[in-house]
């Protein structure tokens, strides 16, 4: 890779330059191949996009953007949490090597007959339910209309570069932050639509507090991140205390 590495990371973690590729990676598809292709869909690897109510695809859903007129399309960003079900007994490790400081953490490891997308696809929120204010989204956008895309966002866009006078002729009113949101953009309908789902592993450092946090009398803010299906019918959860 010919780009120059630059620090996005602070001076004390493993990684310092660990995004800088991965930005000018995406800046050279969009010039490279933007000219050739209606649509762009920046999405990591472990991140699924899931056809939703009658789609099978997500082609129908991009002819309705183009028959609204619309040019970018955002999906809320949530990291799954894996369900306890395909989750191997977690291997407890100690220490600052694997923990990142000196206290216990576990280890999760998927069985081999299961896949990430099966372990790791417990959402926190029902589909339609996630807020417009995600951690991140990532996004579907046109490349003729998005000059430039800074991974989860549309950062400059064909009306964010109109000067005053300009965006008035398209008959929108200016004001100093009316480029964003971008008036061409909205979020997917997840019911009906399309959902994301991002099924990024657990980290071991991410584990430090299961112990006292994964237990059903433990009463305070840190998160078990493991997750369970909880039924549709069920309208109450009996659970005693203990483990």
């Amino acid at each position: 890779w010919p780009s120059q590495v630059c620090n996005n990371n602070p001076n004390n973690v493993d990684s310092v330059g660990e995004r800088s590729s991965q930005y000018a990676a995406e800046a050279s598809c969009r010039l490279r191949f933007g000219p050739h292709v209606n649509w762009i869909a920046q999405f990591d690897i472990d991140e699924y996009l899931v056809p939703m109510g009658n789609n099978t695809s997500i082609l129908p859903v991009l002819d309705k953007l183009d028959a609204e007129g619309k040019k970018i399309i955002s999906f809320g960003s949530w990291r799954a949490w894996p369900r306890r079900k395909y989750i191997e007994t977690p291997v407890k490790l100690h220490g600052i090597e694997y923990c990142g400081r000196q206290q216990d953490c576990f280890q999760l490891k998927i069985p081999m007959n299961y896949t990430m997308l099966q372990a790791y696809n417990c959402d926190r929120q029902k589909p339609g339910e996630k807020v417009k204010q995600m951690p991140a989204e990532k996004q579907i956008y046109r490349p003729d209309y998005v000059k430039h895309h800074f991974i989860h966002y549309s950062t400059v866009t064909g009306l964010s570069v109109l000067n005053k006078d300009d965006l008035i002729k398209t008959g929108r009113k200016w004001s100093i932050r009316g480029a964003f949101p971008d008036p061409l953009s909205r979020f997917g309908d997840e019911v009906s639509e399309a959902l994301m789902l991002h099924s990024k592993a657990v980290a071991t450092q991410d584990t430090i507090f299961w112990e006292t946090a994964c237990k059903a009398s433990y009463t305070g803010n840190m998160a078990c991140r493991i997750g369970s299906p909880f039924p549709e019918d069920m309208t109450g959860v009996n659970i005693t205390e203990g483990d």
